[in-house]
Order: C-alpha cells, then structure tokens, then sequence
C-alpha cells in the first residue's frame, strides 16, 4: 500500500540518531521491561557505531506525515553483507504498509551497494515483527540465547537472499 501522506526519507539531518532512539522507546512501549532504558541505550550505541554519515556504510528511513516521524529502518553495511536494523513503527502506523515500504527502501539500497545477502537480529516474541520478515522471505539462521542488552535473552538471526 502507498498512502500519498506518507513521506519517505533518508537525508540526514541533526537530531536523526536520538529520532532513531526515541522511535525505539515509542514503538516498544507496550513489549514489556525489556524493552525500557538499557535498551535505549542499546539502540543508541548501536546508532552512534553504524557510521549513518557515510551513506556507503548506512542508510536510515524515515517515514512521516504532516511533520510526524512514524517509523524508521536502516541498512548498515558489514563488509559482504547488509544488516537490515531498527526497524519499528509507532502504534498507530502499524498496518498500514509503512513498516513493508521502509524494510523495500533499505532491502533496495542492500542491492544497489551489490549485496546478495541482508540480515537481521531480533529477539523472541515480537510476532508482528517476525510475520513481517518472514513475508517478505528471511528465514531463521540461528536461534539461541544469547547476551542482550537486558541480560540473557533468546537472539534470532534471520537471513534473505537478494535477488541482483
């Protein structure tokens, strides 16, 4: 779906690392204490080590309306491969095929750069997030616990061929 009020972008401007953060903290609100302020701190650190300057190395989207960020997505590039990372929506976003045309954006850069795999992290019960990935085609690589920002917790791996 394409709803003509939703606009994508990948400038970078001041203040998109904290956006990235403060996106993670609104559209994990409701997934439980793990999801609280170690890891804010985790998405933050992972944002500041990504090299997002350089858009050889990383590429953020932004998806908004009327001057709201509703989402976000990334592809982050590790040497042979492309990590697709912070991937969330706001709430209300959610449905709505946002989620899907910022996961293409990133997947379509991952193919320009000439990557023929993306993968991605994760961690257990985030089912909405794990449909949508599996729809689209990444399969699970690796599944075991593991440690997380929050101690030890269950990491998925989940990997996706690109079609060049």
């Amino acid at each position: 779906m394409n709803y003509p009020d939703i606009h994508y972008r990948h400038d970078r401007r001041p203040g998109d690392d904290q956006l990235i953060v403060d996106m993670h903290r609104l559209g994990y609100a409701h997934e439980g204490e793990r999801f609280g302020q170690a890891f804010w701190t985790f998405v933050g650190e992972t944002v500041a080590e990504a090299g997002l300057d350089d858009p050889d190395r990383g590429r953020v989207w932004f998806a908004e309306r009327a001057g709201e960020t509703l989402g976000c997505a990334a592809m982050v590039c590790r040497e042979t491969r492309g990590q697709l990372r912070w991937v969330v929506l706001r709430a209300e976003a959610r449905g709505l095929g946002i989620g899907k045309r910022l996961i293409d954006l990133a997947l379509d850069h991952a193919r320009a750069l000439g990557f023929a795999e993306v993968f991605l992290e994760t961690t257990d019960n985030l089912p909405a997030s794990m449909a949508i990935y599996e729809k689209l085609g990444f399969v699970t690589v690796e599944d075991q616990p593991a440690p997380l920002w929050h101690g030890t917790g269950q990491l998925i791996v989940m990997s996706l061929a690109l079609d060049r």
